[in-house]
C-alpha cells in the first residue's frame, strides 16, 4: 500500500482552479510541465509503436524526446504564463488563460520553424483554456479534479489480496 501522503504527487491530481491566477505559481507550472511531459511521452509511445516503428536504442530515444519535450515545454510556458499574466493584469481572469493558450503555440513555432503550427496549436490550446476558466467562473463543472468515493458494487469481492508484505514500505493498521 503507497502512504499517500509521501508520494501525493505519483498519480494524483492537481486541482489548479483551487487557487487563483498568480498564486501558488511553482506548484501549478511544476504540475502543468509534468502533465504536459506525460501527454507527451504518451504521444511518444504511440507514434513509436505505430507510426514510425524505429529499429536502433538511439533512434527510439529521439522519437521519445521529439513529442516528449515540446510537450513538457508547451506546459511550463502555459503554466508560467499564467502567473505572469495574472502579476502583470493584477486580475484573475479568462484572459490570463488566453494569453497562456496563444504563448504556449509558440513552442511549437519554434520547433517546426514555421508560423502556422504554432498558431493552430496556440488558437486550441487558448480557446480550451478560456472555456474551461470560463466555465469554473461561471460554478460549471466539466472535469471534476476532486477524488470521488468509489462504491463496490459486490462487497463479497475483495482484490486487495497481499502474496507478501514489502519490506520496503511500512504496512497500515
Amino acid at each position: 500500500m503507497i502512504d499517500n501522503t509521501k508520494f501525493k504527487d505519483l498519480l494524483g491530481l492537481y486541482d489548479f482552479y483551487k487557487y487563483r491566477d498568480g498564486e501558488d505559481c511553482l506548484p501549478k507550472t511544476y504540475y502543468y510541465t509534468k502533465y504536459g511531459a506525460v501527454f507527451g511521452s504518451v504521444v511518444s509511445v504511440f507514434e513509436i509503436c505505430c507510426v514510425s516503428q524505429p529499429k536502433t536504442l538511439f533512434n527510439i530515444i529521439t522519437r521519445f524526446g521529439h513529442f516528449t519535450l515540446p510537450m513538457a515545454g508547451v506546459g511550463f510556458v502555459f503554466g508560467s504564463t499564467i502567473c505572469l499574466a495574472a502579476h502583470i493584469r493584477k486580475k484573475d481572469g479568462v484572459a490570463n488563460h488566453v494569453i497562456a493558450g496563444a504563448l504556449a503555440g509558440a513552442v511549437y513555432s519554434i520547433k517546426y520553424n514555421k508560423v502556422y503550427p504554432g498558431h493552430a496549436i496556440g488558437i486550441g490550446l487558448a480557446g480550451l483554456a478560456g472555456y474551461m476558466k470560463y466555465f469554473h467562473v461561471q460554478g460549471w463543472t466539466i472535469m471534476d479534479m476532486r477524488k470521488q468515493n468509489t462504491v463496490r458494487s459486490f462487497p463479497l469481492f475483495d482484490f486487495s489480496i497481499k502474496l507478501y508484505d514489502d519490506p520496503g514500505r511500512p504496512t497500515r493498521a
